[in-house]
């Protein structure tokens, strides 16, 4: 029976102690979290935590051996750092030194390396490097290895910040990892943090890199906002022009519009408006496009939006408009469409993506309607912080050069969700106080009640499985009938959250309450309907919207919901910024997304939280609008704290400045290097160095400092476009080279054409073409989603050319495929290109 008892107490420990751990991390105990871990592992392993680390490799090295190492005391540092002889002399068994080497190289290690830039005087931003520095073998590691990723200050006993890393076979062979997180920082300073990465199975198996405060520099606390002033309502008679009039369904300017109107409508000040998702921005900055036609009716607007979902958006509203009642010619430009010569010139309103503006203002000497702008506008502004942010920087830069240089003066109008260094940016696209306008974000004309909902889970897909049933008891509860948004963050999301609304509903004996149609005009929608899963989900009044869908599916889901014809729509992430369909309650199911390029998944940012939660309230309809936040339970008070506290916007221009410094040689804008260094003075980027410098690798802001600090960014920039073929410099001139220009000409990366140019020749393989086609960085991007290396390995076996099977999951493998699956004929067309190019 003693035998029983300790059969299920051993069964039972492992449980109770990861409990207890689980506990303690929780509550952000560091110390009791780092025992308690350790005394995890060793009951897994059955292995008092005391021993050698080498007795995990009990099967495989003897007994004689582990007890002449801890009988030496030797620790694995000094075991790294021996040689096999050594170590076969230190244990008296000199044959057996180069198995214990051996071990040592097996034994889980990471080495970590970190950088800290301050987002705030509270907040921190963390780019942690893991690079794996062991050898991996499947009998002991399996096809993965997780890793806890710990920020804690030990002189406090405090965790500020914890997650779980999996490392896997195919991350361990390949480059080190990049991880990025926010932690808080208090007054007064601590001298260091520590970053620990601690096996979750491995004892001993743990790295530690110092985070220290010494030379840290806080940005001043600078939040400004503008007071939302008690006005009338402005009726649309204030327009003063019945055809104006008539271009709105409305009665009355809403408060924001109203209170910024003079300024818009009467003046040609540049403005930034701050208001939160659904305040009319939009229409704000047509009363900008109208005085615009007023007074410079042959002037040209340019609106420039970070998506092409907002891009088609603006395009069918103001075709409607604009188009019809007002006349004005407009086009688009996006990567699917590129409208010829004659219609840029002729065109009143240009709705473009910043990297089309950015390719055609390039050549602006040359082009004429280039010149022609009388009013940019710049929606989503505070996206200058993201992505694609360096390109929305380098746009507004050149045009107010431009300005300059032509003495016409640009108009520029910023729509933004409310911010924290609104000066800043207005102080960089010249904006005075009248045109400053930086609402609170609570300031809504729906005012918005959140609840933020926390669940646990290490796991992503059964957490968001968990989220189902609070999903459909928040409908039941906050919008019983009226229009509800799900967010979730992929198609396979939609999927399975529509399909568990429609049990849950059924299992209240309600399968068809989100359904308000009849049956034959059921049966006539969903004929002509050709995706199975929306046609399942719609005979239940649940739609589907994801990029999968095709434009047919996507329209009739839309018009569906916006009719009330269907009461749920559960759709990814890119609806909130590419369609406006509004609804009394928003459900964000999960704030993480998987990225593939780092094969992991990752927080949603702050602004595509508050731009999906703004789509709740319908101005026509709500008193107010209602938004449930369901989040992993470690990121609940994160949320709480910072969804109404914004971030600065910081600039993104430095890791981006090659392909931007290249095309201003190319243009003639830069000649020489101090032209750099002025070019550089335009910048978001030079505003940001001064209020924020630690965030750039600064440590005071002197004269000396921000002037040397230029002059390496520009010197490191030149030197690595000269050696990419793209340009010469010389002491006193920088000249354009022909691979220069074909890369500002085609808009490709420095590093694609450099690529280019030093391995394609005049008797390149078909197949060398393919593989040097699909290596180009314009494919670093391509996303790979999970578990796509599958469907990549089923296509290994249908194209000619071999690939790599141990990157499966990799972009340019990827692209190698399909461009194979593609045909032959494109390829042929492909390498004539080519050919021309490297003739020239």
């Amino acid at each position: 029976s003693l035998h029983s008892d300790a059969q299920y107490i051993s069964q039972s420990l492992g449980r109770i102690m990861r409990a207890l751990f689980e506990i303690c991390l929780r509550r952000g105990w560091s110390e009791m979290t780092s025992l308690l871990l350790e005394y995890c592992k060793a009951v897994d392993r059955k292995i008092w935590p005391h021993l050698h680390p080498l007795r995990q490799f009990d099967r495989d090295i003897s007994p004689e051996i582990l007890w002449k190492l801890e009988e030496r005391n030797v620790d694995l540092d000094r075991l790294y750092e021996m040689e096999e002889n050594d170590i076969g002399a230190l244990i008296r068994f000199s044959h057996q030194g180069r198995l214990v080497k051996q071990y040592v190289g097996y034994f889980p290690h990471v080495n970590l390396s970190a950088s800290v830039s301050p987002i705030t005087r509270t907040v921190l931003k963390v780019d942690l490097l893991i690079t794996p520095e062991f050898v991996w073998k499947d009998r002991h590691h399996g096809m993965s290895q997780r890793w806890l990723i710990i920020v804690e200050d030990s002189e406090n006993d405090t965790i500020y910040h914890s997650e779980l890393f999996t490392l896997t076979k195919k991350m361990a062979r390949g480059t080190p990892t990049k991880m990025s997180f926010n932690i808080p920082i208090f007054e007064p300073h601590p001298p260091q943090y520590y970053i620990r990465a601690v096996s979750d199975s491995w004892l001993h198996a743990e790295s530690i890199f110092t985070v220290s405060f010494h030379n840290l520099t806080l940005p001043q606390t600078q939040i400004t906002h503008t007071e939302l002033l008690d006005l009338k309502p402005l009726p649309l008679s204030a327009l003063g022009n019945k055809a104006y009039e008539d271009l709105y369904r409305f009665t009355h300017f809403n408060p924001i519009q109203t209170q910024a109107f003079h300024v818009l409508y009467h003046t040609e000040t540049n403005v930034l408006l701050g208001a939160p998702t659904g305040s009319g921005k939009t229409i704000s900055a047509e009363l900008a496009m109208l005085h615009l036609f007023n007074t410079q009716p042959d002037m040209k607007v340019v609106y420039i939006a970070p998506l092409k979902a907002i891009v088609r958006e603006r395009m069918n509203d103001w075709r409607h408009r604009l188009v019809t009642q007002l006349g004005k010619k407009m086009v688009e430009m996006t990567g699917d469409f590129t409208p010829d010569m004659v219609a840029l010139l002729s065109a009143d309103i240009i709705i473009s993506t910043p990297e089309k503006w950015d390719g055609i203002s390039r050549s602006w000497h040359s082009r004429s309607y280039v010149m022609k702008v009388g009013l940019m506008i710049l929606d989503e502004i505070h996206l200058l912080g993201a992505d694609r942010g360096p390109i929305l920087e380098v746009i507004v830069s050149r045009m107010r050069y431009i300005s300059s240089q032509t003495e016409r003066s640009i108009r520029f109008v910023g729509l933004s969700t409310a911010l924290a260094n609104a000066r800043d940016l207005a102080d960089w696209l010249g904006v005075r106080d009248d045109g400053l306008f930086n609402f609170k974000p609570s300031v809504r004309p729906v005012p918005l009640e959140v609840h933020i909902q926390g669940y646990p889970g290490k796991f992503y897909c059964p957490r968001m499985n968990s989220m189902n049933k609070p999903a459909y008891a928040a409908i039941c509860t906050h919008s019983p009938d009226k229009p509800v948004l799900i967010f979730v963050s992929s198609r396979r999301q939609t999927r399975l959250t529509a399909l568990d609304l429609i049990q849950l509903a059924a299992s209240d004996e309600k399968p068809t309450q989100f359904l308000s149609m009849a049956d034959n005009s059921l049966d006539m929608i969903l004929s002509q309907v050709t995706d199975s899963n929306l046609r399942h989900t719609l005979q239940f009044g649940i739609g589907l919207h994801h990029a999968g869908l095709n434009d047919r599916d996507r329209s009739l889901v839309e018009e569906l919901f916006s009719n009330n014809k269907i009461q749920v729509l559960v759709c990814t992430s890119t609806l909130a910024w590419g369609v406006n369909l509004p609804a009394h309650l928003v459900i964000i199911k999960g704030t993480e997304y998987y990225d593939g390029k780092t094969k992991r998944y990752v927080d949603y940012v702050i602004t595509d939280i508050l731009q999906m939660m703004g789509r709740a309230g319908r101005p026509q309809y709500d008193q107010h609008g209602k938004a449930v936040i369901l989040v992993h339970e470690p990121k609940k008070s994160f949320y709480k704290k910072f969804l109404y506290e914004p971030f600065p916007v910081e600039s993104n221009l430095r890791e981006h400045l090659h392909d931007h410094i290249n095309a201003e040689i190319v243009s003639s804008t830069i000649g020489n290097k101090e032209e750099a260094i002025i070019y550089l003075t335009w910048t978001y980027l030079y505003r940001r160095l001064v209020v924020n410098p630690s965030y750039y690798g600064l440590e005071d802001t002197e004269t000396y400092t921000l002037n040397a600090y230029l002059s390496r960014l520009v010197e490191t920039t030149l030197e690595d476009l000269e050696d990419s073929g793209c340009i010469k410099v010389d002491d006193h001139s920088v000249q354009s080279l022909i691979l220069g220009k074909i890369a500002s000409q085609y808009y490709l990366s420095y590093l694609t054409v450099s690529m280019f140019g030093s391995n394609i020749g005049p008797n390149t393989s078909l197949e060398a073409f393919v593989h040097i086609l699909s290596a180009a960085a314009e494919f670093d991007e391509l996303p790979v989603r999970h578990n796509e290396d599958t469907l990549n390995r089923t296509l290994c076996k249908k194209v000619p050319y071999s690939v790599d099977q141990h990157h499966l999951d990799d972009p340019h493998v990827k692209a190698n495929l399909l461009f194979q699956v593609s045909g032959v004929q494109l390829m042929l067309r492909l390498i004539h290109t080519l050919q021309c190019t490297v003739r020239c």
